[in-house]
């Protein structure tokens, strides 16, 4: 997290967002996983880039985090603090089958100017019509470092399949208007939950540093992860 926060501001297309996109294929092809890198246009010029990381076997388990961030800052808590928890997932999991994860770039809509989070939107794309199907469990992980809340989070008034498998083991279900890339996920039929600490008052602003993330609320958010992704593989 620390790492991705030195970068400085990462807005989609921009240079640091590249470097964090290098950083992670360096990561996940250390951890065996078969890697994808995905281009994709933005609507202001320039591009973006998803990296999705394979493992062997069926799809069963999705699971993302933003790499990208606003101009404002270093994006520490929005979302470094996510994809920390992802590559901690994948390192958790590198072998086991039925899992991909995906960095996403381009999801800062206020950035972009697009009505989508791009890189989910783009991601679908890379899954086939029957890997969507098999998705057992699809999650967003997105500032998962700072708050005094716990939330698990859908686009549904009551929790979806996803958002059911992670509440078995803690957090409080809230739902929301389709703030982070679950959103895209879910209205393309793989119905997805966003974890979320909540809320961060240096959202969106400079003030959004890494020595705020806390790295206990870090690990919660991973312990409940990676909990429902184990329950969704034995299913």
């Amino acid at each position: 997290m620390e790492r991705i926060a030195a970068f400085g501001p990462r807005p989609a297309g921009s240079a640091a967002e590249r470097k964090v996109v290098e950083l992670l294929g360096r990561r996940f092809a250390a951890l065996g996983y078969r890697l994808t890198f995905q281009g994709f246009p933005l609507p202001r010029g320039g591009y973006s880039t998803n990296v999705v990381a394979r493992a062997e076997g069926p799809v069963r388990v999705l699971v993302v985090a933003h790499l990208d961030g606003v101009g404002a800052g270093p994006a520490a808590n929005d979302n470094a603090s996510g994809v920390a928890v992802l590559l901690e997932l994948a390192r958790a999991l590198q072998n086991e089958p039925g899992v991909v994860f995906a960095a996403l770039g381009a999801e800062e809509r206020v950035e972009t100017g697009s009505d989508l989070h791009l890189g989910s939107h783009h991601l679908l794309r890379e899954l086939t019509r029957s890997e969507r199907e098999g998705i057992r469990l699809a999650l967003s992980l997105d500032m998962v470092g700072f708050g005094p809340t716990l939330n698990v989070r859908g686009l549904e008034p009551a929790p979806n399949g996803s958002a059911r498998l992670v509440l078995r083991h803690g957090g409080t279900y809230r739902q929301d208007t389709g703030q982070s890339d679950h959103a895209e996920l879910t209205r393309a039929g793989v119905p997805a939950a966003w974890i979320q600490w909540r809320w961060d008052p240096c959202w969106h602003e400079a003030c959004d540093t890494a020595d705020r993330v806390k790295p206990w609320k870090l690990g919660a958010a991973y312990r409940l992860a990676l909990a429902a992704i184990r329950d969704a593989l034995a299913s």
